[in-house]
């Protein structure tokens, strides 16, 4: 239990000091007499425009000090968060969702890092447009000149459903064995990055694979995405074939998590996108 708690506090310490400043912002007014402290400021200062803020925190009621006191430490929190980068550290980031909202919309953190975040975190993210930039280095995802062509199997083809199963088999093979017993008999559709290799490449032959893959499909169909794409893949697989505004013709979207465990078969339940 010890060891959970401190992987989830791991490259968040930035963020936890910051609400741990954010409470005593809230706090002092009520430990502290600030009419007594700064009695000398109020005789001294008469209130104006220049100081009405610092006048309202002194001299208001307590629990108006704490909301002005939170505003203020809040306003130089997000700018001094405006060019940090979420989860640079490298740890399994394994977070909820409103985790990374908080992060984002309330302490003004603009830019997430998506390794070793789990993959269905990563399509919500990017989807949701949770943050203003994903930064990844080019140099750790280079072309392959040498790429073979995209392979694509289809299993299960049945045009008269309304769910299919997307396979991204990219740095890992994926066998039809390693999904849900309840979903193999659906129509899935396996795009593979034909190389044979586990290493990680930035594949714009891919992703444009995966984009027409999802352009073909009917309207109103439910999506089962099993993926084992790396960061940089998985960002404009995400973003391009399945962020539309409009959502295109995918009515819903569930990625399923992988297991880090024995035959590494996916989960179950599918974490859902939209």
């Amino acid at each position: 239990m010890a060891r959970h708690v401190i992987g989830k506090i791991s490259g968040n310490e930035r963020q936890i000091f910051e609400i741990i400043v954010l409470i005593m912002s809230a706090c002092i007014p009520f430990l502290v007499n600030l009419k007594s402290i700064f009695k000398d400021y109020l005789l001294e200062q008469p209130l104006s425009p220049d100081n009405i803020v610092w006048q309202l925190v002194i001299r208001g009621r307590k629990s108006i000090g704490a909301i002005l006191l939170i505003m203020i430490a809040l306003y130089f929190i997000r700018k001094f968060n405006k060019d940090y980068v979420m989860n640079a550290k490298r740890v399994y980031h394994d977070y909820p969702y409103y985790w990374y909202y908080f992060c984002s919309k309330i302490l003004g953190i603009n830019k997430c890092d998506l390794v070793m975040v789990p993959i269905y975190m990563q399509f919500k993210l990017v989807i949701r447009a949770t943050f203003l930039e994903y930064p990844l280095d080019d140099k750790d995802y280079p072309v392959n000149n040498d790429e073979l062509a995209t392979k694509i199997t289809i299993f299960n083809g049945n045009d008269s459903i309304d769910e299919v199963n997307i396979v991204l088999e990219d740095t890992h093979k994926i066998d039809i064995q390693q999904l849900p017993k309840n979903k193999r008999s659906l129509e899935t559709i396996k795009i593979s990055r034909n190389n044979n290799d586990n290493s990680r490449h930035f594949s714009q032959q891919y992703i444009d694979a995966v984009i027409n893959c999802v352009a073909s499909l009917k309207n109103n169909t439910s999506v089962n995405v099993y993926a084992t794409t790396n960061p940089m893949n998985t960002k404009y697989i995400a973003k391009r074939a399945f962020g539309s505004g409009d959502r295109g013709n995918v009515d819903h979207l569930y990625v399923f998590q992988q297991s880090k465990n024995g035959n590494r078969n996916f989960e179950m339940q599918g974490r859902k996108i939209y």
